[in-house]
């Protein structure tokens, strides 16, 4: 289901597992990197097959690569940064921050789909 939702809105599957799994209880050190691997793979797949599709439909749905190129160096860049500064974190802050980001986004989808 989160690939799925992931590929429709063309964001990655650790933006919507990583808050459910730590909402469950797992400590966001050990949710972290399995989210990150998750968007990776659920980005691949969703590229390939947006690829595929422009391949065999009249309509314009292949992905603009340069825009995900620069994506992609910003996500490095900013993954990279993340995993050395949440070490020095302390859960509870880390924890805040992932539900107050995951609730000002789903307000701000909600906001957009209503309007």
């Amino acid at each position: 289901m989160v690939g799925v939702v992931g590929g429709i809105y063309g964001i990655g599957g650790g933006s919507l597992l990583g808050p459910i799994l730590v909402a469950r209880g797992l400590p966001v050190a050990r949710v972290t990197p399995a989210a990150l691997a998750a968007t990776f793979a659920t980005s691949l797949g969703g590229a390939a097959a947006y690829a595929l599709l422009s391949l065999v439909s009249s309509g314009e749905v292949a992905p603009d690569w340069w825009l995900g190129l620069a994506c992609g160096i910003g996500g490095l860049i900013g993954g990279y940064l993340g995993a050395r500064i949440q070490p020095r974190l302390p859960e509870r802050a880390l924890r805040l921050l992932l539900g107050t980001l995951a609730t000002a986004l789903g307000a701000l989808y909600a906001a957009q789909t209503l309007n």
